[in-house]
């Protein structure tokens, strides 16, 4: 008897530190979000440090031609749930992460179509890495309806309002 009491109370135990470290962590989502424009997050756990802004917009490297799009805004809080190595795949996980730009990465700033061209990185359809091809892949998958096409006007580069002089 005095046995089952000991089972049914590492049970009970066992429950309530779920359900403290669930709402901990959920708590840890929700201060995320709340967070906006160019603060950063820091994350600490025994194995590793990670700093991040929650909301970014891509700054394109200053020897690329000005582009006729909006500059595309970003939400690490949005991917959450996508493990930051799938983008940043080159990221041994304890370094602080490169620029999409810095050498043997996506340095060819110029060929759009070269396999280590700047652009690819972001709008390869073909590939799960670029950020076009994810929610591409997503979208047809019914996991997303995220506006992919066309170039402008879209999710990733809506429409801007130009001011009239």
């Amino acid at each position: 008897m005095k046995t089952n009491f000991l089972y049914v109370g590492a049970a009970v135990v066992f429950a309530v530190l779920v359900i403290v470290y669930s709402t901990a962590t959920s708590n840890l989502s929700e201060e995320i979000a709340n967070i906006s424009g160019d603060k950063k997050v820091e994350i600490i756990s025994e194995e590793l440090v990670v700093r991040f802004p929650v909301n970014l917009e891509f700054k394109r490297p200053e020897v690329l031609n000005k582009v006729r799009f909006t500059p595309v805004k970003f939400s690490h809080f949005d991917h959450q749930d996508v493990n930051c190595a799938k983008c940043h795949h080159t990221w041994d996980g304890k370094s602080q992460i490169k620029s999409c730009a810095a050498a043997d990465c996506h340095d060819n700033l110029k060929q759009k179509a070269a396999p280590n061209s700047y652009f690819k990185a972001f709008h390869t359809l073909q590939s799960d890495i670029s950020c076009r091809g994810c929610h591409v892949k997503m979208n047809k998958e019914g996991k997303t309806d995220l506006a992919v096409a066309p170039c402008a006007n879209n999710a990733c580069h809506p429409k801007q309002d130009r001011a009239h002089n």
